[in-house]
């Protein structure tokens, strides 16, 4: 059953239950809406019942349909009501254009029709009173053909000469009644549809038939508005009616001297016409007519004095009429001295003359007027004094209303509350008696202690600062008021409507109604108060039986079986369990902010006492399957609601969102997973096979067919300089692989370009000779075994033009190679060409040549001396990878060195020979790796149809970043990683077109994890083609024919991070994606991830257009069109994106969860395609995504991307430009929601400034500036959701989608981050990074208990940074904000070594950001 919620007001205050639950559309609600949707209706309902947002949600589904040029006319009997509407209306409605119309917009001199259509253009929504209405349609301004919906709010004012009357008697029913179809529909809004006492059914008939509407109230959700909303107890409060004691008064008996004894002749109006009449003038009449009446303005205003005095002494004592004389006194004479000529009509002669006559009267003080006495107040006063003052007693949380009928008892009531010792310090009161309707209104001298209506006394009251307001009948009805405690009438109400409108204002649970009565009054009559009040409560007690009765039947006991068996698993479904199982289901849907994912349940009474139910699902669950109704009645709701349930949950059994087990599908992914392995969500590490060797097939080559060669040319090119070249033979093919940069120390580069060659056949001493060339070429350098000579791969000198020498010649070459000699015989025989000399080896060490310096001796008989110039061979053996920094600074490491010629020997083998034998183990691990990566092209691989071309990119991917390659998996693993994502949800989205976003992303969050990643490659063997061995050259050895092939050896596994593994899944299809795009991708995908069945994302995108809803009656989205530069062939979609969780009314397909989970892998997609494009490293990539992608960042882009929409100015009567952005066309249902969207849309203006300057000048993202918009996460979701709807409606076109990305301007900030290099490091990550090895710890600063009770929902923390504060103290709404401005503060004073200040911000300043856990996580 649902949970009882405290009642909304009438006006604005739309937010239902407690402070922590979400206000959702009420069943009853919801009814009155469809109801008004099929005909002309009055929706009667009490006070507080929320009637406000049937109008709203009524309005929302008229302008969605209606044509463009429609218009929806609020109208409403006062201007102070038009105008608390207008500020709902456009707070909930803010998509549309909205005009406040009023009398003292100067309506009276819009006599052109240019005027009023400038004023109307672009207006879709008019508040005004009836009277505006009506004269435009009286003078041909407005035509009832121009408006789509009238609202009457109040409409029981819709009567007699009303102007509420007139516009419907003369401009709608008489259309009607000729035939006329373009009248736009009527909705009325009544809590009292008739004013009079005695309400008979021909006074409802008239109302309806003045309205052309029918009364309607809730009937299949009647008992809902009965429980949520509480009626008052009612309590007369009878006082005794004390007789007025003139007497008692010196100063009221002097004024009533005055005014019995007051001399007419003396009268300056009088005296005036005397003056006229001795000037020749005929003012006999006017001298005739005013001594017989006596009426002057003078003689009138001590008239109206007396009165009111008199008046008030009876109500609330002498104490109170005593001060209200000298107030009036008082300001009179303040008035007088000043001359204010605007007051009065009548002479300054005139008022100096009152003054006078007043001047003689006892006052006290004629400038200050002494405080209110309490020595005599009535007992009336006394009571109501007792009412409050026990009332508010220990109830911190008082709010009360007092209903006073006169003007001028408000001000004085309040001045005696303010005062008295029982009440000045329980009561912070205000007075709101509203403003005057007629400008004419003249102002007496009796009514200038009227309170100054006070605009922001309502303000106050629903903040808290006020709890207790006293006021006229102004606020009985439409302006909104918080629910109150206490209401009290302070004189009886006047008619039905007065007590009914009243009544609704104490709406709080247990709050009471109290209505004062004379002791004095005659025995009632049919028509008395009294007799209305017995009708009333006796109403009123029969509505509170029938809710009692209702929650007696709940706990009485009915029995009822059914059961639904699942034939696999043997769950079953019970009447009994049905409930919680479908509790269970809407928890697992995630409720996130504003969101109540609870069953809604609704009743209908049948005859004979019995009652069905009808449940409701959140918007978010597929409206196939959204709604069920119970099979059968029942007599008590209990049942109904268990049947209810019990055809719920079997339909989404039925519909495949209740898995076999009777549980939500979101765990079958968890049975999958468990099925394959998969149990452990993420396990650390994983038993790999050991790297593929692809040297056995080699050798197995080579012993089928040992005389067949394959050649390969390599040539070594120094940095301009000539290539050596050297043929490599090897029995099996070996892949062609892109050119290698060797490094051979920090200055000096070495490519090795290689090119195939047609095969050899060799003989066997061809072989042995080309055996024992490559032994001598490689131990010139290397480590090499005597014995050993059957390698796998021969090395063959060749000409310079790279063509294989002849036997002989290799056989001449291989002699004249051989040995070595003395480097002095060398120089003596004139060998001087350092590039023919072979290896010097002097004192142990091995040297190459670089040149030769010959001394001339000094003397004659010395000898002359030749010195070498030689550089030390390297010791290092890892040519693939840049010198790193120790090794240059290592003396072993390539220095030049002065050698003595006589001292060193030089092998035969030039030294040339012996840099390639050198390079040689560097350049076969390159072919090494490019053979395992065509081992797994041409095996597991296969079906992606990757070319031998594409090799590179496959080595790229297959190459972990623990290799030290430069060229590693990294970039193509970010991009496959966004690539998977993608293509996962779509996948899932068309495989699943009923699940809920939560089951989708969990079943997501499983296929694109690294545990099932991991686990798809083991099982595919993926594993030993994975590189992850840096090539370092130490103890390399040529592999032999007969050691790989007589190697039995099983090889072990290895312990890998499955991170590792499934990082190269991603790569791999990242390479797939930059091959072929995304059909080879999926083909990637396929062959990777069999286990899942995957639909290839053409026929996805199909299937999910398809399923989209159709509705061809929306006429209301070419502004959002306009806005994300794109027009939709089915225009329900863009409906559904902007549709969130809370929305329950008209057209509430379904909720925007599905499409944001689409569109945020949509955009992800846009914005790492982009990033991938520019060549950056894989964390750069990372940090811009992290940081585009984040809510905030999308929010503040929402927000600024905006399309002009033109309407009129009313006072100006100049174009005015409204911009119009996403976030107002977001149909919700919680005015939480509305708040918190306010609030950051004021967060975004205050900080836009500096957010824009950052964005286009500053060096870093300005990720402290977005955490001040505060922006709830439904605001991004928006954005992507919209994302989302343009990807469905184009039937899957990322361009369409780069449209509206473009508009936001997120492509525009990627391209100037990655342009200017822009550090998008988060503040924490930067801090973490500055601390080196010290701690960094965000602690949070708990509030102290005397500080203010708002600031206690503020997060408090500092940083400690080794030991030690940075930064201070930083508040923030959410933590996340908090932590975030602390860091960049702390960043600041770590970095510049002075405290980082905010532009234009205080020490006090609060620091705010986007939904708690938004953005990018940051671990501590």
């Amino acid at each position: 059953m649902n949970p009882p919620e405290e009642n909304t007001d009438d006006g604005g205050t739309l937010t239902a239950g407690s402070t922590d639950e979400p206000f959702r559309l009420r069943p009853y609600q919801a009814e009155m809406v469809e109801e008004s949707l099929k005909s002309n209706i009055i929706v009667v309902m009490d006070t507080g019942s929320g009637k406000t947002h049937i109008a709203i949600d009524r309005t929302r589904a008229e302008l969605e349909t209606c044509q463009p040029d429609q218009l929806v006319w609020f109208l409403a009997p006062t201007v102070t009501l038009c105008e608390q509407q207008y500020e709902v209306f456009r707070s909930n409605l803010p998509a549309y254009g909205i005009q406040l119309l009023c009398g003292k917009d100067g309506i009276d001199h819009w006599t052109e029709q240019s005027i009023w259509d400038a004023v109307l253009h672009g207006v879709r929504i008019v508040l005004s009173t009836h009277q505006v209405l009506l004269d435009a349609l009286t003078h041909g301004f407005v035509k009832m053909g121009k408006l789509a919906l009238l609202i009457f709010d109040e409409a029981h004012h819709c009567t007699l000469k009303h102007p509420a009357r007139l516009i419907m008697s003369e401009f709608y029913t008489n259309r009607v009644e000729g035939g006329c179809s373009s009248l736009p529909k009527v909705l009325g809004l009544s809590a009292s549809p008739v004013k009079t006492a005695r309400a008979t059914v021909q006074d409802l008939q008239q109302i309806e038939q003045n309205l052309h509407a029918t009364a309607k109230t809730p009937k299949v959700h009647r008992s809902d508005l009965i429980r949520y909303v509480h009626k008052p107890e009612l309590v007369q409060v009878s006082y005794r009616a004390e007789p007025l004691n003139e007497t008692r008064s010196h100063l009221l008996l002097a004024l009533e001297s005055a005014f019995a004894n007051y001399d007419l002749m003396t009268d300056p109006y009088v005296v005036d016409l005397l003056a006229k009449q001795h000037d020749g003038y005929d003012t006999s009449k006017q001298l005739q007519k005013t001594l017989i009446s006596r009426k002057t303005y003078c003689s009138d205003q001590l008239r109206t004095l007396i009165s009111k005095a008199k008046n008030m002494a009876q109500e609330l004592g002498i104490s109170a009429m005593e001060w209200y004389l000298h107030q009036c006194m008082t300001q009179f004479e303040a008035m007088v001295h000043a001359s204010d000529q605007q007051l009065f009509d009548s002479s300054v002669d005139e008022k100096r003359h009152l003054l006078n006559i007043l001047e003689r009267l006892p006052f006290s003080s004629f400038t200050l007027a002494p405080p209110m006495s309490l020595d005599n107040i009535s007992q009336k006063v006394s009571r109501l004094v007792d009412i409050l003052a026990a009332e508010a007693h220990n109830n911190s949380g008082f709010t009360g209303l007092v209903f006073v009928e006169q003007r001028v008892w408000v001000a004085a009531l309040a001045e005696i509350l303010c005062v008295h010792p029982r009440t000045r310090e329980l009561f912070q009161v205000g007075s709101f008696i509203g403003t005057s309707q007629s400008g004419k209104r003249k102002a007496s001298i009796a009514s200038f202690p009227e309170p100054k209506n006070q605009q922001t006394t309502l303000e106050d009251f629903r903040a808290g600062r006020t709890n207790l307001i006293l006021t006229t009948s102004v606020l009985e009805e439409g302006i909104d008021v918080s629910s109150c405690h206490l209401v009290i009438c302070f004189e009886p109400p006047k008619n039905l409507k007065s007590f009914v409108q009243r009544r609704g204002r104490a709406r709080k649970q247990e709050s009471k109604y109290f209505i004062f009565t004379s002791d004095t009054g005659s025995v009632p009559s049919s028509g008395s108060w009294q007799s209305l009040e017995a009708e009333m409560k006796a109403t009123y007690e029969n509505d509170m039986r029938n809710f009692e009765q209702a929650e007696k039947d709940k706990r009485q006991y009915e029995d009822g079986e059914r059961f639904f068996e699942v034939p696999s698993t043997g769950a079953l479904l019970t009447l009994d369990n049905a409930f919680q199982h479908l509790n269970h289901f809407c928890a697992s849907l995630g409720s996130g902010a504003f969101v109540n994912t609870a069953p809604q349940f609704e009743f209908l009474d049948e005859q004979l006492g019995q009652t069905t139910a009808r449940v409701i699902l959140p918007t978010s669950i597929d409206s196939t399957v959204r709604s069920a109704q119970s099979l059968k009645s029942w007599r008590t709701e209990r049942m109904a609601i268990r049947d209810a349930a019990f055809e719920a949950y079997k339909a989404l059994y039925l519909a495949g969102l209740v898995n076999d087990n009777l549980l939500p599908a979101r765990h079958q992914a968890n049975e999958q997973a468990a099925q394959s392995g998969l149990s452990d969500p993420r396990p650390s590490v994983v038993a790999v096979s050991p790297t593929f060797d692809p040297w056995p097939s080699i050798a197995r080559c080579q012993q089928n067919n040992p005389h067949v060669w394959h050649r390969t040319l390599l040539e070594v090119r120094p940095s301009e300089e000539e290539p050596m070249r050297m043929i490599l033979l090897t029995p099996g093919l070996i892949p062609s692989i892109p050119e290698i940069l060797l490094y051979w120390n920090e200055t000096k580069r070495y490519m090795v370009k290689s090119s195939s060659l047609p095969d050899i056949t060799l003989t066997d001493s061809e072989i042995r000779l080309l055996r024992s060339i490559t032994w001598k070429v490689l131990q010139s350098v290397l480590y090499m075994e005597n014995d050993t000579y059957d390698f796998l791969w021969l090395l063959a000198p060749c000409n310079p033009t790279g063509r294989t020498l002849s036997s002989n010649a290799l056989s001449n070459w291989h002699n004249s190679t051989e040995g070595e000699q003395s480097a002095l015989e060398l120089t003596i025989g004139g060998c001087n060409v350092p590039a023919d000399w072979g290896l010097v080896t002097h004192q142990g060490r091995k040297y190459i040549l670089k040149t030769l310096n010959v001394s001339r001796p000094q003397y004659t008989s010395a000898v002359e001396e030749t010195q070498l110039q030689a550089i030390r061979l390297p010791k290092r053996r890892d040519f693939l990878h840049p010198v790193p920094d120790n090794e240059r600074e290592n003396e072993a490491y390539t220095r030049s060195e002065n050698l003595s010629a006589s001292e060193c020997i030089v092998g035969k083998l030039p030294a040339s020979y012996s840099i390639f034998a050198l390079l040689f183990p560097s350049i076969l691990h390159r072919f090494e790796v490019h053979m395992i990566a065509e081992a797994a092209r041409t095996t597991l691989l296969k079906p992606i149809s990757f070319r031998s071309a594409d090799l590179p990119i496959i080595v790229t991917a297959l190459t972990s970043s623990a290799t030290g390659e430069e060229d590693n998996y990294e970039r193509l693993e970010f991009l496959g990683d966004t690539i998977l994502k993608f293509i996962a949800s779509v996948h899932l989205m068309a495989d699943n077109l009923t699940w809920p976003e939560s089951f989708l992303t969990g079943k997501k969050s499983k296929i694109v994890s690294n545990a099932f990643l991991a686990r798809a490659a083991l099982a595919s063997g993926l594993d030993q083609f994975i590189i992850t061995k840096r090539f370092t050259g130490a103890k390399w050895r040529a592999k032999c024919i007969n050691q790989v092939l007589t190697d039995s050896r099983s090889p072990s596994k290895e312990e890998k991070s499955s991170k590792l593994v499934a990082d190269v899944v991603e790569s791999l299809i990242g390479a797939s994606y930059v091959v072929g795009g995304l059909p080879k991708a999926f083909a990637c995908i396929q062959t990777l991830l069999p286990l899942e069945d995957w639909i290839p994302i053409p026929e996805a995108d199909q299937a999910l257009y398809e399923a989209a809803p159709t509705q061809d009656t929306i006429n209301s989205l070419a502004i959002v069109e306009s806005l994300v530069g794109y027009k939709f062939t089915k225009k329900a979609l863009l409906f559904d994106a902007l549709t969130h969780a809370s929305y329950t009314g008209p057209a509430a397909h379904c909720s925007y969860e599905r499409l944001e989970f689409l569109g945020d892998a949509v955009l992800d997609y846009i914005v790492t395609k982009r990033l991938f494009e520019s060549k950056l490293s894989h964390h750069t990539m990372h940090l811009i995504r992290s940081a585009i992608v984040t809510g905030s960042f999308l929010t503040y882009s929402m927000f600024e991307t905006t399309v002009q929409d033109e309407t009129t100015n009313k006072s100006t009567m100049q174009p005015e430009v409204h911009h119009r952005a996403l976030w107002q066309f977001l149909r919700s249902g919680n005015q939480q929601l509305v708040a918190a969207r306010d609030i950051a849309l004021n967060h975004h203006m205050n900080a836009r400034e500096q957010i824009v300057a950052a964005l286009e000048h500053d060096a870093t993202f300005p990720w402290h500036l977005l955490a001040l918009i505060d922006a709830p996460k439904f605001l991004s979701d928006i954005v992507e959701s919209v994302i989302g709807a343009i990807y469905v409606d184009s039937h899957g076109s990322i361009p369409a989608c780069e449209v509206f990305v473009r508009r936001l301007g997120i492509v525009d900030c990627v391209d100037r981050i990655v342009r200017d290099q822009v550090d998008v490091t988060h503040p924490k990550v930067r801090l973490g990074i500055l601390a080196v090895e010290k701690n960094v710890k965000y602690v949070q600063v708990k509030h102290d208990q005397g500080d203010d009770v708002s600031m206690n929902k503020m997060y408090r923390c500092q940083i400690i940074v080794g030991g030690e504060s940075v930064g201070g103290i930083v508040e923030g709404l959410k933590r996340w904000s908090a932590e975030t401005i602390a860091a960049w503060k702390a960043v600041g004073i770590l970095e510049r070594g002075v405290d980082a200040v905010m532009e234009d911000s205080e020490e006090d300043d609060v620091f705010f950001d986007s939904e708690e856990g938004g953005g990018v996580m940051v671990e501590d």
